[in-house]
């Protein structure tokens, strides 16, 4: 269990973490006010817009003009979703920073920074959408006031997105230079254990990833879906699959730390089930002429982490039972024993490192 002086004296242990710790909360709370912003203009605008009374107007291959006013109509609702997604996934990126931080985590730190800028260009798609949608729509009779006043925000949104990129990119750089003697301070010079140290430490890195890419844009999609079509068998299905996925990401967790190998199988088994979940999803999402591009992207990175977090856990698996298990156990008995056992193995001397 952290403790509050471990998380406190983690944060403030330089200037780089209060940097970088600082710099994560600010960019929180600028994107998740602009994306309210945005969500709140899509939905006035897709209030002055016709919607469709059956889905054969947004399955149908016709581009005639008259369909554009209900097409954009359905196209903004689901943008609204993208914009929740996005404050999900700032609220996760938040959490994250401070649990990397924490544990002082070098791949988390790194991967965080790749993440981020993924999103930045995410938020590019955002504006190209919207001007698309909004050129449309000044052929029609419609007013597109609302949708003008979105495009102006996601333009700044964007900027704003890409300017924080770099500067976490950087922190990042900084605060995995920190972190970078860490592992080897933990369990030593055995390049092996280094080895097999490492791909744990990814594997337990792509579950925190899978919580927002697998979990949270599964459940956002499965609510929107819900709220226009109803529930269906398909849905029913998604839903089971998404309340059994943040259970099953912990399990896979312990899984590796007791090194079994039935609740590994167990777990990549279930990936392979979430996989074709995400396939469910792009089938229901590809229509004609409406394509709804960032949350196809978003399914894709959900689907290639998964690939990634199954093969992690493969080879977890293939390291079991050499030597890994006291060096990746929880718990502060655990910890203390570890400690003793360092301690007659080696003297003193040889854990002390100095820093200028």
């Amino acid at each position: 269990m952290v403790s509050v002086d471990k998380i406190v004296s983690r944060v403030t242990e330089t200037r780089w973490s209060k940097l970088y710790i600082s710099t994560a909360i600010l960019q929180c709370i600028f994107i998740v006010c602009l994306q309210i912003a945005i969500c709140s203009q899509n939905t006035l605008q897709a209030d002055l817009l016709p919607h469709p009374e059956s889905g054969s107007v947004l399955t149908s291959t016709s581009t005639s003009a008259d369909d554009i006013p209900i097409r954009a109509a359905d196209r903004l609702g689901r943008i609204k979703w993208e914009n929740i997604a996005f404050i999900g996934f700032q609220v996760w990126f938040l959490g994250m920073v401070l649990d990397a931080t924490i544990y002082q985590n070098t791949a988390e730190i790194l991967a965080l920074a790749i993440l981020n800028a993924l999103c930045a260009i995410l938020g590019a798609l955002q504006v190209v959408d919207g001007v698309k949608w909004l050129n449309l729509l000044s052929t029609t009779i419609y007013s597109t006031l609302p949708l003008s006043i979105a495009e102006k925000i996601e333009i700044a949104l964007c900027v704003i997105i890409l300017l924080f990129a770099c500067a976490m990119g950087y922190l990042s750089y900084e605060m995995s230079r920190q972190f970078g003697w860490n592992i080897y301070k933990k369990i030593g010079a055995d390049i092996q254990i280094q080895r097999m140290y490492r791909i744990f430490q990814f594997f337990v890195l792509a579950l925190k990833i899978d919580v927002f890419t697998e979990f949270m844009v599964s459940l956002f999609y499965i609510i929107q879906r819900a709220l226009q079509a109803g529930i269906e068998w398909e849905t029913g299905i998604q839903l089971v699959v998404t309340i059994f996925m943040l259970p099953m990401l912990y399990f896979a967790r312990t899984a590796g730390s007791t090194e079994s190998r039935g609740r590994m199988i167990t777990f990549v088994t279930y990936q392979g089930i979430v996989i074709v979940h995400f396939a469910l999803i792009l089938q229901q999402t590809f229509q004609p002429n409406n394509n709804w591009y960032t949350w196809i992207c978003l399914v894709w990175l959900g689907i290639a982490i998964c690939v990634v977090t199954g093969l992690f856990g493969i080879l977890c698996m293939r390291n079991f039972d050499n030597g890994l298990k006291p060096y990746v156990q929880r718990g502060a008995a655990n910890k203390h024993k570890h400690d003793l056992e360092l301690k007659k193995n080696f003297p003193n001397d040889s854990w002390k490192i100095d820093i200028d």
